[in-house]
């Protein structure tokens, strides 16, 4: 056998013994629980007992990486009254420097686990990049997502809703499997300005965002999220009223929206 074709051939078999390696874990696999080295020193549990976590595989200096890690930070700021452990986690083949940079960047306020060996990589089977694990509070895997360009970041926190009983399997069906648009395309339309309102707003362009968010409304005014972002933006430039409708017409869209109840409590209270 030629050199050439040799080599290409050893490459085949590792990369499937890999593959096989890092098959993915069933959902309802209990999860082990290390102690690992966080980022900036010491170990720390990579879950907590009692407690459901998430669970971010990334890798610095990957595109789809650093985008999740800033739209993670939002959605663990969203959710910071749940009862959740966040955390990332990265293989220690990795440039920590890069991450750390990335991570300030991103805000990201979880702490990020060193995986010795790709020891817990292994054992859920992660080998691309980004991807969200969930796993319940006893510690059994409840769910396992690999990054997606479109709805990856609803599809995570409809997954986290539902592990925490707040919606139901229908609910997050409709999350999962949208209904197709019927009017010429134009909810999905609405869905990427949204996207792009996001990402306007994780980049500290909050005018741009609110009127991404408005052409969104324009092109699909029964989104419950569009209102709901709608109504986090003027609340946070301070105008409650304003805030106080665009929650409102969120939940009556979609009653089950934690972060458009939360908001609208918060501009209801007295400045």
């Amino acid at each position: 056998m030629k050199p050439r074709f040799f080599s290409l051939w050893v490459a085949l078999i590792a990369w499937f013994s890999l593959a096989w390696t890092f098959a993915h874990a069933q959902i309802g696999t209990q999860v082990q629980n290390p102690s690992l080295s966080a980022l900036g020193g010491g170990q720390q549990p990579l879950l907590v007992e009692g407690k459901p976590s998430v669970l971010l595989f990334v890798k610095p200096g990957q595109e789809h990486s650093h985008a999740v890690l800033g739209q993670l930070a939002a959605l663990q700021r969203e959710l910071a009254a749940k009862p959740l452990h966040w955390v990332a986690i990265i293989s220690d083949r990795v440039s920590k420097a890069d991450m750390e940079k990335e991570a300030r960047e991103a805000g990201l306020a979880m702490p990020v686990l060193i995986d010795a060996r790709d020891a817990v990589y292994g054992s859920l089977g992660v080998i691309l990049h980004p991807v969200v694990c969930l796993v319940d509070k006893e510690g059994k895997l409840a769910a396992f997502e690999h990054f997606t360009k479109v709805n990856f970041i609803e599809v995570v926190r409809a997954r986290i809703r539902r592990l925490l009983n707040e919606i139901t399997d229908q609910d997050l069906e409709k999350v999962l499997k949208p209904a197709k648009a019927t009017q010429g395309g134009d909810e999905e339309v609405g869905r990427r300005r949204l996207k792009l309102a996001e990402k306007l707003l994780q980049a500290g362009h909050p005018d741009q965002a609110l009127e991404s968010v408005k052409k969104s409304l324009e092109m699909s005014p029964k989104l419950a999220a569009a209102h709901t972002l709608q109504g986090r933006i003027l609340a946070a430039q301070g105008k409650r009223a304003e805030a106080i409708q665009a929650f409102t017409k969120a939940l009556e869209l979609d009653p089950g929206d934690t972060a458009a109840r939360d908001g609208l409590k918060a501009s209801q209270k007295e400045p």
